[in-house]
């Protein structure tokens, strides 16, 4: 199995982000982080979408598709094209929905985790562990003892989402790998039906 990580760095040559664009992010603010996490997936979703459609020259146009729109967003029609799983669509949403918060509303730029997870409930906080920590195991050893998904999520809820969209930008990866497998497996196709005749 490849290190989720080398499917990242691919995926950033293909959007042509600076080398360790997506490493350097845990260096980022809370706000900041959430913020170009977000753009990331807008753009990656919009780059998946016009490989999936095989239309590479309607980028530009897909990218003025809402991220998060429950009827014609880009994550419902990745999710309907089985581009994505519905745990992903999930995560992409609720990061899509986080981020619209913080962004509408300067007051918000000194936004932290920390003070975040303070304000919500038991099922608050529940539920953000379910899609934050997506991608992150149900338990791990740590320094000789047993950590939850639970405890390390609310301990470290930016390492969780950074290591939960690696996960998502990976499996976006391969999938953009098969795609463009198919293609060439079918020009293959096209070209010996034309060459044998």
């Amino acid at each position: 199995m490849s290190n989720i990580f080398n499917d990242v760095s691919d995926f950033e040559s293909r959007l042509n982000l600076p080398k360790d664009f997506y490493r350097d992010l845990l260096k980022e603010d809370d706000w900041s982080f959430i913020i170009k996490v977000s753009a990331l997936f807008e753009a990656a979703t919009t780059h998946l979408l016009a490989i999936r459609f095989r239309a590479p020259e309607i980028e530009t146009e897909l990218a003025f598709l809402e991220q998060a729109n429950p009827r014609n967003g880009k994550i419902v029609l990745l999710e309907k094209m089985d581009a994505i799983y519905k745990e992903q669509a999930g995560f992409l949403t609720k990061l899509a929905n986080l981020r619209n918060q913080l962004a509408h509303k300067i007051e918000n730029v000194n936004f932290s985790f920390n003070d975040y997870l303070t304000k919500m409930d038991k099922n608050q906080a529940s539920a953000f562990v379910k899609w934050a920590g997506h991608g992150v195991v149900e338990t791990a050893e740590y320094n000789g003892s047993h950590i939850t998904r639970h405890d390390f999520v609310t301990s470290n809820p930016k390492i969780s989402i950074w290591l939960t969209a690696a996960e998502v930008l990976a499996c976006m990866n391969i999938d953009i790998q098969g795609v463009e497998a198919r293609i060439k497996i079918e020009a293959f196709g096209w070209y010996k039906s034309i060459t044998s005749h």
